[in-house]
């Protein structure tokens, strides 16, 4: 294969993702905050409304041109061909105010003017919304007769799979009446349930006395939680037990907000829309059949004694007999328990991805030197890490909280990952080509955070200390994005059939968490008293059925870094390509290009062998340190 050529720089020859004013910027221990002033100047530039307003005027003419020959099918291929460019053009310059504004936010989540005018954006881009809608509901209306002829022109090629996606909707979708009436209830619905969430959250603050403090001090949420990480047991267990006491006090306004967006879900999704089992809502729109996404949680649960058998080899290194909750994350101390400043990080993860491929490094340098990353803790900043695009023309953006452990850099390699993926299909595809599934979503992610793991193994094969201190890292994440997660997505699961009868109390939200948590934790893990109100603190129940994209991911990539490792000369440029494609592929088909079948039992069984084989490991250090 031909190597991979392109070239990143982030000044005024960067490439289609950033306009010309990103300028490079000097890396230090400091930690940094983002200059999205290439999107806008600030969040009060007239420029905001003035998109806003314009979107709202095209979407409104868009809807007027082309409404009524989509329902008499008078499109043409090169007539369709063109409205779908338009369709795109209006909603990159329509979504460009809500995603800045809402990114803002997410910093200051205490400024109630943000608040208002994020609040003002989401009814406008409502207005976008209620014009195009037709647009894709009237090309799934259409007859298989139309589709055949138009939707499988050549001309068409560059969007087949998101045609295929929009006439898969047919079967699911109501009357235009209805799907318009939808569009002004969902203002209200999950996204204001998930934004009043993190304001409320944002509020919160505890009174702790942590290990280095001579008494008690103030903290948020995000600097509480990562005391279940701290080397002290008894500063793991008072922290976890707070900010758990915390959510079991406020659990009937979470029982509540999940109420009401599970209620929404069965009401309209399931007994409107007719998807049955409910999480085949998620399911279609990721392209993966329910059958992929059944066997993959299947083989997970059949592997949950792998968890077990890691959380024991634990309990024995740390010498704790009643392993509990917060214990899984307890830190292995080593005599080298560095902490990692800013540019140390950044050094690091730099090496690693120029050793895998230049052209990958220099991509990933791009993301820190064009300042895209917003590390610093501050009152009010949610909490968290994520990434996030903004089409075609715009250069991606990250959110992390950094506080330096190695933890705080395999999430900069995490979402470093992402970034990377943004990148490429930006370059690559047009803006309905980037609607990332979240079967793939989670790929570039995950192996970017094996690609960092290889590298600290390679360096520290002869201390065996150090060796396991990497080892328990990576093995403690993959508990969190396999396991967890999938025990998660069953607690989901059976959440919502439980609720089609009614909608639940905290108590019965929290009976179906220990029934399904325990399976997990098997007799390898026990659980403190308020541990059963752990569903009321994960935020991503907000988006029903998200979470076992992280365990997708994690297994998916396997397969994909088993590829690398066959073939490390030549898969780095197969791998970019891989990202390139976007969302131009569906999941099967683009990992069907490289070589892995998702719909095998055994592509997902082969990521256990990898994950037995790193217990084993640890296994084998923790006898011989003994």
């Amino acid at each position: 294969m031909e190597p991979y050529k392109k070239e990143f720089k982030c000044f005024s020859d960067y490439p289609r993702t950033a306009r010309n004013n990103l300028s490079q910027i000097q890396i230090t221990d400091e930690l940094p905050v983002w200059n999205l002033s290439y999107i806008y100047s600030n969040y009060s530039d007239p420029k905001i409304m003035e998109d806003l307003n314009k979107s709202i005027a095209a979407s409104s003419d868009f809807k007027k041109k082309y409404e009524l020959k989509i329902n008499k099918e008078k499109l043409s291929a090169a007539e369709l061909l063109e409205a779908i460019k338009e369709y795109e053009n209006i909603w990159q310059t329509g979504i460009l105010p809500q995603q800045y504004v809402s990114n803002i936010h997410n910093t200051d989540m205490n400024n109630t003017e943000l608040a208002a005018l994020l609040g003002k954006i989401e009814i406008m881009t409502s207005s976008i919304s209620k014009n195009m809608s037709f647009f894709e509901n009237g090309l799934a209306r259409t007859s298989d007769k139309y589709k055949k002829k138009v939707f499988m022109d050549n001309r068409l090629s560059t969007y087949r799979n998101w045609l295929s996606k929009v006439a898969v909707r047919k079967m699911h979708l109501l009357s235009e009446d209805q799907e318009q009436l939808l569009i002004d209830k969902d203002i209200n619905g999950v996204n204001a349930w998930s934004n009043f969430r993190r304001i409320y959250e944002s509020k919160y603050s505890f009174m702790f006395k942590g290990p280095n403090d001579d008494e008690e001090k103030k903290y948020t949420l995000t600097e509480l939680t990562k005391f279940v990480e701290n080397n002290d047991r008894d500063t793991r267990q008072k922290a976890a037990g707070l900010f758990l006491n915390k959510f079991n006090q406020d659990s009937y306004i979470y029982a509540q907000i999940y109420n009401s967006i599970i209620q929404d879900m069965i009401l309209i999704e399931k007994n409107r829309r007719g998807y049955s089992p409910m999480i085949s809502v998620r399911n279609i729109g990721s392209q993966l059949d329910d059958k992929v996404v059944e066997v993959m949680h299947q083989v997970i649960k059949d592997n949950y004694k792998l968890a077990q058998r890691y959380w024991k080899i634990k309990a024995q290194l740390l010498k704790i007999k009643d392993f509990n909750n917060a214990d899984v994350r307890a830190p292995f101390v080593i005599k080298e328990d560095r902490k990692y400043t800013y540019t140390q990080a950044m050094d690091l993860l730099q090496d690693t991805y120029n050793d895998f491929y230049k052209p990958f490094g220099a991509a990933f340098e791009n993301m820190y030197r064009c300042g895209l990353v917003h590390a610093t803790l501050k009152a009010g900043k949610r909490g968290g890490a994520y990434c996030d695009y903004f089409g075609p023309t715009y250069a991606p953006i990250i959110l992390v909280n950094y506080q330096g452990t190695l933890d705080d850099v395999s999430t900069i390699a995490h979402e470093g990952g992402h970034w990377i993926h943004g990148l490429l299909f930006s370059e690559k595809q047009s803006l309905l080509n980037s609607d990332i599934p979240m079967a793939t979503a989670e790929t570039a992610s995950v192996f970017n955070e094996m690609l960092l793991t290889s590298r600290l193994l390679k360096e520290n094969k002869d201390n065996k200390e150090k060796s396991l201190y990497i080892l328990l890292t990576k093995l403690d994440g993959i508990m969190a994005t396999v396991f967890r997660q999938i025990a998660f997505s069953y607690f989901e699961q059976s959440a919502f059939k439980t609720s089609e009868n009614g909608p639940l109390t905290p108590e019965q939200f929290s009976e179906v968490f220990v029934k399904e948590y325990g399976q997990l934790f098997g007799d390898a893990v026990k659980m403190m008293p308020d541990f059963k109100y752990e569903w009321a603190r994960i935020p991503h129940f907000m988006r029903p059925f998200y979470v076992y994209a992280y365990a997708f991911g994690e297994l998916a990539t396997i397969s994909l870094y088993q590829k690398y490792i066959d073939n490390p000369k030549e898969f780095p440029a197969e791998y970019m390509e891989f990202l390139e494609a976007g969302s131009s592929l569906n999941p099967q088909d683009l990992f069907t290009k490289v070589g892995i079948d998702l719909k095998q039992k055994e592509t997902w069984e082969s990521g256990f062998k990898y994950i037995s084989s790193l217990i084993d490991q640890t296994e084998k250090l923790v006898s011989d340190m003994n």
